[in-house]
């Protein structure tokens, strides 16, 4: 498995994403696997945070991302810190396996 792939690897996906869009980078398969672990969210919302202080990612923010959304999460985020974000994002993982798990009522 990829390590883009391994939702346990917030941290590199969160890196590698702001890596493509620093360099204006293509739409990849790689590059989408980066939202696609059930915490596109907080991937999201870590690179925007990441942007205040890079000014190449801050640049090409909006060619990758819905930067109106992407704050609108930051916004329900707000009272986590940037470095606790993986522990959230696990959070949100470990419910969304619970909820795709429940069996339907009948």
């Amino acid at each position: 498995m990829s390590r883009l792939n391994d939702p346990q690897n917030f941290r590199g996906r969160v890196a590698y994403a702001a890596q493509v869009i620093a360099r204006g980078g293509g739409h990849t398969r790689a590059f989408d696997n980066c939202f696609e672990n059930d915490d596109g969210d907080e991937v999201a919302v870590a690179i925007l945070r990441r942007s205040g202080r890079n000014p190449k990612l801050a640049a090409n923010l909006t060619r990758y991302l819905d930067v109106a959304l992407v704050k609108e999460c930051d916004q329900q985020l707000a009272l986590i810190p940037t470095r606790k974000l993986r522990i959230a994002a696990a959070a949100t993982r470990a419910r969304r396996t619970a909820a795709q798990a429940q069996p339907e009522e009948k």
